[in-house]
């Protein structure tokens, strides 16, 4: 018996294909597929040579929506390349996936509509649980997330007003310790440096840092919010501005290690010493933080912790056991920038 491989209609191997090629039915095919113990070895035999010869794949969308239960998990991240966002995933991963869940990975691209859009279609398939590693949402996905009866996680930092549960550390808190700690060695014309990331990260940061200035009785005047990413090179771009807007800064807080790692090139281009002539601070404790020169007062956040931890919260929410919110803890890496 011969059939297309294909069906014009969705361009996909469907269950009743391998039921024509197979000579059954659609339901047993599906039995053989779901329980073989339930039918017989020759016949499981036949709809196994079938499903091989077509390339046939499981409608998983599908099999979600028929079932009562479900093993996928939707997560919604801003950006691939977001800082810690692997770290992360690795840690849900190093615990979810050993409980039988799959992870379901969107990206946003930093943009609230495009995690509507994205929230909209995933929420289409039956999930056990939805992750978003933000806290800024428009008003119909608070509506949606807050009608849900699956558990809704947004994981990364703390937000005081959560849709349901949330894991991860107080941005606030740890912008101030850092810039406490470059007020507490001395230096008295601080600035600092912004970049292209999250509304709710940037007020945190910004939160922290007046919080930290105006407690010292210093102005936080001196701040650049530079549109471009992140990066080594707009740290290095947005030094000669620093420089040309306040001549007399000794000291910059970057919001994250790689404009730090970038403003520390251009001093070195420029001969600037540092941390004599400019201190030098950053945020995140990446790998590069440690090799560049002078090594990097950042800092450091447990990112594949906060994955665990927030993993393990969302299981036993799932399987209804009690669960702990918990506050995961930044720490100062004092370095030689600084």
């Amino acid at each position: 018996m011969s059939i297309n491989k294909k069906r014009r209609s969705t361009g996909r191997v469907t269950l009743a294909d391998v039921a024509q090629l197979a000579g059954v039915g659609s339901m047993t095919v599906s039995r053989a597929l779901r329980t073989p113990e339930q039918v017989s070895d020759k016949l499981r035999e036949k709809i196994e040579e079938a499903v091989s010869q077509l390339g046939y794949l499981p409608n998983q969308a599908a099999s979600s929506l028929a079932s009562a239960s479900s093993n996928t998990i939707a997560m919604i991240v801003p950006s691939l390349s977001e800082a810690g966002c692997a770290e992360m995933f690795a840690g849900l991963q190093k615990v979810l996936q050993p409980a039988g869940y799959q992870i379901m990975l969107a990206e946003s691209q930093h943009r609230i509509e495009r995690e509507e859009k994205l929230l909209e279609t995933l929420l289409s398939y039956n999930l056990a649980a939805a992750i978003l590693l933000s806290v800024e949402h428009s008003a119909n996905v608070r509506q949606w997330l807050d009608n849900l009866t699956i558990p809704v996680l947004e994981i990364g930092a703390l937000t005081d007003s959560p849709i349901d549960m949330n894991i991860g550390i107080d941005y606030v808190e740890a912008m101030f310790q850092l810039t406490r700690t470059v007020i507490a060695r001395g230096y008295q014309n601080i600035g600092m440096l912004c970049a292209n990331q999250e509304q709710w990260i940037f007020q945190q940061h910004l939160q922290g840092w007046r919080k930290a200035m105006l407690k010292a009785h210093m102005s936080p005047h001196r701040v650049i919010n530079a549109a471009e990413p992140a990066s080594f090179s707009t740290g290095a771009q947005q030094l000669p501005e620093f420089l040309l807007a306040w001549p007399e800064i000794d000291a910059l807080v970057c919001v994250s290690d790689d404009l730090a790692c970038g403003a520390l090139y251009e001093c070195q281009r420029r001969r600037i010493k540092v941390p004599d002539d400019l201190a030098v601070v950053g945020f995140g404790n990446a790998d590069v933080s440690k090799v560049c020169q002078p090594p990097l007062t950042t800092i450091a956040i447990p990112h594949k912790e906060i994955g665990i931890r927030a993993a393990q919260a969302l299981l036993a929410r799932i399987n209804d056991e009690e669960w702990e919110e918990v506050m995961i803890a930044s720490s100062l890496c004092k370095r030689e920038s600084c």
